[in-house]
């Protein structure tokens, strides 16, 4: 379930009210497979030489039926903050939708390298390589709409699921139930083929008592790493097609605990009759300039390379050790896409627009360990790192939802963020377990945000999201584990709190919490092992946390708190055969997400059990 809110002022004032809401039914069928042959050659003690391979493939089929009701295509006519009234919302207002796609994702990788140990250096060496391949051909939607008449509609908000009720001449009405009022609109065809390349090689090498210095070695090394995305989506709208009623595809109700999503709609029926008669279905002559626009405008073709090398010494003494170095890192990155535009008529436009950029970071760092007892440590660090954009935030590309006036882009003026950062823990290894407690503070320049707005004055009446860069952001955090084996049982525990900080261009003179950052967030497990059998019952908690930024707090989106039980087990077959169970989310938690303050629920998924077994093993 969905529902999104807009700032309305119908009624002579700005009001957030209620601006549609979504219910969607999913049936989702997934398989996975993976193997992996690792071999090793030792010719004698001081060399190794290894070739580790690894194959994985997803494959998913997913149905969704989804019911739409857009309120905002009425006239807001009363509305005490919490209960309002929408009249006349138009025909097309109510809106039945059935999907059907399959997706299979394939990754294969190589990795080859050797080790050799010498008298006074030790090297090792690694060339790899992995490709992954997706694709989604048969990606199909047909959209209905009601043809009877105009209705309005009674709605709740602010008191989490919003609730809401369709009425004629003050009545309820049940008449955009009825499949029989339904007409196909359109058929979406949307196949998509995504390819990612990663190259990669690395060689490294320790020299033991550099300069004479028995308590001192000295490492360096070089990486290089070469990716590239191609990313090819061609969306089609089929608008010229027959009088097709959705009556014929009716099937029994769906299981839906959050409203009455109707009656259940038929994929299987629906696809055959539209690949019997697909010449049937074309597009409009109209929209055939739009139509090969849009077959273009989420493609793109990233390629980024990375050129690294570092230079780090290490003291070492009875109860000490300081590691002090440098990592310079240089990055290379071009992209081919499109930018969209639109003219003074409101006439959509695509062009192509090929980016690219190169920089050079230097990172050092610091870190100390001291040896308070014999099962004591104490450790300390002061280091700085990098964090690039993805491909898709930072790449020339998009996509248009002309039917809810949305746009997703990408931001290639995006810089990568960089981070410093200071970290203290404390470990105290005990027999059968170990505690440990630290603390850590970072500081991040150009952090990356999703930001979502409708006041883009270049896409004016369109809500729009990009990633931009923050202007400050911190994060200062007290975390704590603790592990214990009691005979055959295990228990164990971590605790982390955080504080976090952003400050945003976008909207200046607030902060807000880092996106994606739990305040708190902690594991309780407890396990059991005698032979071969093995078993971990596992609780896991976190708080809310920010996930985009909208024009104002009303319209920022927070995921809300999320508990979750989960139970693994596993029994040995033999030396190297496991067999394999899983229970996860056994007490069914949902995912929420919400939009400005608890009230006003955005989006609530709810995915059962997920139950899996399997046999695992090496050979």
């Amino acid at each position: 379930m969905e529902a999104a809110y807009y700032e309305n002022d119908d009624l002579g004032e700005t009001v957030k009210a209620l601006q549609e809401v979504q219910l969607r039914k999913y049936y989702v069928n997934r398989e996975r497979i993976g193997a992996n042959v690792n071999l090793e050659y030792r010719p004698d003690d001081t060399s190794r030489y290894y070739m580790n391979t690894v194959f994985s493939r997803f494959s998913d089929a997913e149905t969704r039926q989804r019911s739409i009701y857009v309120f905002e295509d009425g006239t807001l006519a009363d509305f005490d903050g919490n209960n309002g009234t929408f009249e006349d919302i138009a025909e097309d207002g109510f809106r039945r939708r059935i999907r059907f796609r399959t997706k299979e994702q394939d990754t294969t990788a190589l990795a080859l390298g050797g080790e050799h140990i010498m008298e006074s250096m030790e090297l090792d060496y690694q060339l790899g390589y992995s490709v992954t391949r997706e694709k989604v051909p048969d990606e199909t939607e047909g959209r209905f709409e009601y043809q009877t008449q105009a209705l309005d509609g009674e709605f709740t908000i602010g008191q989490g699921i919003p609730s809401f009720r369709i009425l004629n001449q003050g009545a309820e009405d049940i008449s955009h139930l009825n499949h029989a009022e339904y007409l196909l609109d359109r058929v979406v065809l949307e196949p998509k083929f995504i390819d990612d390349d990663d190259l990669n090689f690395s060689a490294n090498a320790l020299f033991r008592d550099a300069f004479g210095q028995r308590n001192f070695s000295l490492k360096t090394g070089i990486d290089f790493r070469a990716k590239s995305k191609d990313v090819d989506v061609n969306e089609i709208e089929l608008r010229d097609v027959p009088e097709l009623g959705l009556e014929p595809y009716t099937i029994g109700a769906p299981d839906y605990p959050f409203a009455n999503l109707g009656e259940g709609i038929s994929e299987s029926m629906f696809l055959s009759d539209f690949y019997a008669d697909r010449d049937a279905f074309q597009i409009r002559p109209q929209d055939e300039d739009e139509a090969r626009e849009l077959q273009q405008a989420e493609d793109f073709v990233a390629d980024e390379d990375v050129l690294a090398g570092y230079l780090m010494g290490t003291w070492q003494a009875d109860n000490w050790q300081l590691i002090a170095g440098a990592r310079v890192e240089y990055t290379d990155y071009s992209a081919t896409g499109n930018q969209l535009e639109f003219d003074e008529n409101g006439d959509l436009s695509i062009t192509s627009r090929s980016v690219e950029s190169d920089y050079s970071n230097v990172l050092p760092g610091l870190h100390y360990r001291y040896n308070l007892s014999d099962d004591m440590v104490l450790r300390a660090a002061w280091s700085t790192t990098i964090a690039r954009p993805s491909f898709s935030d930072i790449s020339p590309r998009f996509s248009i939802n002309r039917e809810d006036l949305e746009i997703d882009a990408g931001n290639p003026d995006l810089d990568p963020y960089q981070s410093t950062n200071f970290d203290i823990m404390f470990d105290w290894y005990r027999d059968g377990g170990v505690m440990s407690a630290g603390i850590f503070h970072k500081d991040i320049d150009d952090y990356i945000a999703e930001f979502t707005t409708t006041n883009n004055a270049e896409f004016a009446g369109y809500e729009v999201t990009t990633p931009v860069n923050g202007t400050d952001a911190s994060v200062t955090g007290v975390e704590f584990n603790l592990e214990e084996q009691l005979g055959a049982f295990l228990v164990g525990g971590n605790l982390t709190f955080l504080d976090t900080e952003l400050s945003l261009e976008q909207r200046d003179g607030e902060t807000f919490a880092l996106p994606e950052s739990a305040e708190q967030s902690g594991n309780l497990y407890v396990g059991y092992e005698m032979g071969r059998f093995s078993t971990r019952l596992s609780i896991s908690h976190r708080d809310e946390y920010l996930s985009e930024v909208g024009d104002s707090q009303a319209f920022d989106i927070y995921v809300a708190p999320h508990t979750q039980v989960d139970l693994t087990a596993s029994y040995r077959l033999a030396e190297s055969l496991d067999l394999v169970f899983e229970l996860v989310n056994i007490n069914d938690e949902p995912l929420e997400l919400y939009q400005g303050s608890e009230g006003y629920t955005y989006q609530l998924e709810e995915y059962g059990r997920t139950v899996s077994f399997g046999v695992k093993g090496s050979f």
